[in-house]
């Protein structure tokens, strides 16, 4: 009886992903008309590599202080020491990336995670603004099997961070008290049902 030949080993998942991050951002005057502002912006983008153990902002959640110094003037500091305060508990890294003029790109080169903390929270303020931005919350680079995704791409609606009550992009200070719930402002004026732009993820390491 002649032996079976031995199956290969199953390939093993790698334990880390490297990945590029592209935000593309496409809020002009043509996709949002209604009163679209002067030196429309999206602030530096901020974010962390985490896992399940935190959670820095989530729809219908309330804003921490960071999210709202994000949301209401473009500020990094508060928020980035949010992170660093999970660092090395609940969060790895610190993500930091480039501001843009709007429509406009800018490109994080090389974020990299584990398999023990797959998660990405990723932010920019729209400016100006009263307290209104765009991101991700606890974005999973790792599919239902576990292994790490070639390429994603994330289509990006408003945000109201609930923190200030004004009702247009150039409104005056107007603290919200108390404060409101995060919230979609898809459809809202004076947003359209049109995106802000996308994030995508692109690994490039495999």
């Amino acid at each position: 009886m002649v032996p079976e030949p031995e199956q290969p080993p199953a390939p093993v998942a790698s334990t880390t992903a490297t990945y590029r991050v592209v935000f593309a951002s496409t809020w002009s005057a043509s996709t949002h008309p209604t009163n679209f502002p002067g030196g429309a912006h999206l602030s530096p983008l901020i974010g962390a590599v985490h896992n399940g153990g935190v959670t820095f902002w989530e729809p219908d959640g309330t804003a921490t202080p960071g999210i709202e110094r994000m949301a209401e003037t473009g500020g990094t500091g508060t928020l980035s020491a949010e992170i660093q305060a999970e660092i090395p508990g609940a969060a790895l890294a610190v993500i930091n990336g480039s501001g843009i003029r709007s429509p406009g790109s800018t490109t994080i080169q090389a974020i990299t995670l584990r398999e023990d903390f797959p998660l990405i929270t990723l932010v920019t303020m729209i400016a100006p603004s009263p307290d209104w931005f765009v991101g991700v919350s606890g974005l999973s680079l790792r599919d239902a099997d576990g292994n790490w995704i070639g390429e994603l791409e994330v289509v990006l609606y408003p945000y109201d961070a609930g923190t200030d009550s004004g009702p247009n992009y150039t409104s005056a200070n107007d603290d919200t008290q108390p404060r409101e719930s995060i919230h979609s402002l898809r459809g809202e004026r004076p947003f359209s049902d049109e995106p802000i732009g996308t994030f995508t993820f692109t690994r490039t390491d495999a």
